[in-house]
Parts: C-alpha cells; sequence; structure tokens
C-alpha cells in the first residue's frame, strides 16, 4: 500500500491523543492543505498494521486511533464517550496464574466519569 510523506506527522498528531480519522485529517490540512481525505485513510489503516498507531475503540461506529507507546488500560467515559490512559503502574494486579506471562493487552474500561 503506497502512503505519502505524511505519515511521520499523522503518529505525531496522535500522540497523546485518541483522535479519529476525520479529526487527524482536519490537523493535517492546517499544514498540507492539499491532503485528500481517502490518502489520510490509507495512510492511518497502514499505520496501524504496522504498529505505529493503535486503534482504541470502537464507540458510536467510530474508530480512534493513538501513537502506539506501552501498553495501557482506556477508561472511557459511556456519557461523553472521552478516553483517559491509565499507566500500567496504576494497574491493580489482575491476579493472572503464575503459569502465564503476558507480553500485550488491550484492555478497555467503560464507565460514568464522576
Amino acid at each position: 500500500m503506497k502512503t505519502h510523506f505524511y505519515t511521520q506527522y499523522i503518529v505525531e498528531i496522535c500522540d497523546n491523543k485518541h483522535l479519529t480519522v476525520v479529526e487527524i485529517f482536519e490537523i493535517l490540512l492546517q499544514k498540507y492543505p492539499n491532503a485528500w481525505k481517502s490518502s489520510v485513510y490509507r495512510n492511518v489503516d497502514e499505520l496501524a498494521l504496522n504498529w505505529s498507531l493503535k486503534k482504541v475503540v470502537w464507540a458510536w461506529k467510530k474508530t480512534y486511533f493513538e501513537k502506539a507507546k506501552q501498553n495501557h488500560i482506556h477508561l472511557i467515559d459511556e456519557n461523553s464517550w472521552k478516553i483517559i490512559d491509565l499507566e500500567i503502574d496504576e494497574i491493580p494486579d489482575f491476579n493472572l496464574p503464575t503459569w502465564f506471562k503476558a507480553n500485550n493487552f488491550d484492555v478497555k474500561i467503560f464507565g460514568k466519569f464522576s
């Protein structure tokens, strides 16, 4: 799949953010006004396949992306769909069996922020 010269900028846009492709496209247009939405979709898909971006959650038929980083949990507010990252050192012990070593995980916890 052919990607364009702004792939690295897409990764930068998604650093410490949870964005849809449309939101990524709107930010990208500020720097690259001739970008095409279809090209951005292809680039985001390619970046997700090579683990530069991570698909976060599918809520209300939207897929969110973030820059790939260490494992963490996503806390998702069911009212606003705001997503907060919870780092590994903040995660309680899950009491996994001693014979199982987790290398990677994708945990999403849905609830209501108070």
